[in-house]
């Protein structure tokens, strides 16, 4: 359903003339008014109008400006990303905004391309330092959505018509809101501009979170063409899912067939092409795939595929690039390690890459797959999006901006999380100084054996003492442990 939405910096118009005149919701400043702005009254945001308008069943969306023209925000950089971002994120959630929203970003203006490089770029970059890039949100026309979505600096895109091109001034494929019309009407004889909905989630405030992490799994026929080409695993754990092509115009089948051949000495879990998934590998299995990385790997060929395809090239496979995060994704969930896309530039760790990982960043053989224009931008989306995580394929680590949020502590005073968590891990290190001794650390986590408690363990100790005085229950003939602990052997097994 297409909504129709506000958007206004002279005064707030009221819940009620929004609904007579069909309006469904408002996009609203987050923002602090510029200096000889006085007569901008809907800047910033407030708690009250916020909870109005979503008490009469109102849409409200998040979006920050303060500056224009010459000293419009974007102009600043990264710096001034940064910077506004943190306003922007500090009046969105004391107007009740959801954490995970996005907030749309101003970059309401024509830039050259040397301007977004220089400084367009720089700013979303900024800003999504602090909102994490899962929630960056960018208000600007429609080349530049195309530049943003080349830079993987912006996952949210409000599109406006300052284009000095009216041939792309139509509703922009990527964009999630059009604001259509500038200053030609007023509601509630406030002057305002109408936008409209592009996408069933645009950002707004009262998508549940259920909704917004709805999965679906992408449709598929899996066949299954188990062989002999595999070895054990030999114990070791499953640790990464890798991407290969197959340099060759093979079907999902017609590789399958070639791959359970053990003479031909390769095998891949998984085939993929055309929406055809064929399991060739048992994963409880190695496949024969990437030398001796074999045994801690999940490994997926797209049939049909070659390392020097273009990012065009992949992108018209997107269904199958679809189906291989689903999958990875699954596999991750059932072995147990993290599924994070760890995209180039490598860093070694557990999740989801490809072949040139092994190569690059493991340093084992020379395969390059699957090549330099994987679009790891979408793969990463659709894996985040089947994984309800916040993973991004620029760096492949989580989101870590959340260190720097601030909360109140016990004692009243504001910290970081990135404090608290020092704390927790000093205060943790002293109680388990005092319960385990100073010694355990380097001992593998052997109690130390106290000189004043005649070699004893503060435990034993305490025993000690308990049975002397004849407290039922104390003693050493009761030193039995139905828990698994440090160096145990079997799941579940009674230590004693």
């Amino acid at each position: 359903m297409t909504h129709l939405l506000l958007d206004f910096s002279a005064a707030f118009v009221s819940p009620q003339a929004m609904r007579d005149g069909f309006f469904d919701g408002a996009i609203l400043y987050m923002s602090d008014r510029r200096p000889g702005a006085e007569w901008m009254r809907a800047k910033p945001a407030t708690r009250e109008y916020c909870d109005s308008l979503r008490s009469a069943g109102l849409e409200v969306v998040s979006n920050y400006q303060f500056g224009k023209g010459d000293t419009a925000d974007w102009r600043g950089g990264y710096d001034a990303g940064v910077h506004h971002a943190r306003i922007a994120s500090g009046y969105h959630l004391a107007c009740g905004g959801p954490a995970d929203r996005p907030i749309y970003a101003p970059i309401d203006d024509n830039p050259t391309l040397d301007e977004w490089n220089s400084m367009a770029a720089p700013f979303l970059r900024g800003w999504a330092s602090v909102v994490g890039i899962e929630r960056t949100g960018v208000y600007c026309n429609a080349r530049c959505i195309d530049w943003a979505i080349e830079d993987g600096v912006a996952r949210w895109f409000w599109q406006h018509n300052w284009s000095g091109d009216a041939s792309i001034n139509g509703d922009h494929p990527e964009a999630h809101i059009h604001q259509i019309e500038i200053d030609k009407r007023k509601v509630d004889d406030i002057g305002v501009d109408v936008n409209i909905s592009l996408k069933h989630d645009y950002g707004q405030w009262s998508k549940t979170v259920a909704e917004r992490n709805e999965i679906v799994k992408p449709e598929y026929t899996e066949l299954i063409r188990l062989g002999d080409s595999c070895s054990s695993r030999h114990g070791a754990r499953i640790v990464n899912f890798l991407l290969h092509t197959q340099e060759g115009n093979g079907t999902a089948e017609s590789l399958a067939n070639y791959l359970n051949n053990p003479a031909n000495g390769v095998s891949y879990h998984f085939t993929l092409r055309d929406g055809v998934l064929v399991a060739v590998v048992d994963t409880d299995m190695a496949s024969w795939s990437v030398l001796s990385a074999n045994p801690f790997t999940i490994n997926l060929c797209f049939a049909g595929s070659r390392a020097a395809w273009s990012r065009e090239e992949w992108l018209n496979i997107r269904g199958d690039i679809e189906i291989a995060a689903w999958v990875a994704v699954q596999e991750a969930r059932k072995y147990g390690f993290i599924p994070r896309v760890i995209a180039p530039p490598y860093e070694q760790g557990e999740g989801i890459s490809d072949h040139n990982y092994v190569t690059e960043c493991l340093g084992i053989g020379s395969h390059t797959d699957v090549g330099p224009n994987f679009p790891w931008d979408v793969f990463a989306e659709a894996v985040a999006r089947y994984s309800g995580a916040t993973y991004t394929a620029t760096s492949g680590e989580l989101d870590m901006g959340f260190l720097d949020e601030k909360i109140v502590n016990w004692q009243g005073e504001e910290r970081t999380v990135r404090d608290i968590f020092k704390y927790v891990d000093w205060y943790n290190g002293l109680m388990l100084d005092q319960f385990v001794g100073p010694r355990s650390r380097e001992q593998n986590g052997e109690p130390t054996r106290w000189d004043m408690l005649g070699g004893k363990t503060l435990v034993e100790a305490l025993a000690a003492i308990g049975e002397k005085l004849g407290l039922e229950g104390f003693g050493q003939k009761n030193a039995t442990i139905s828990a698994p602990i440090a160096n145990a052997g079997a799941k579940g097994e009674e230590i004693k």
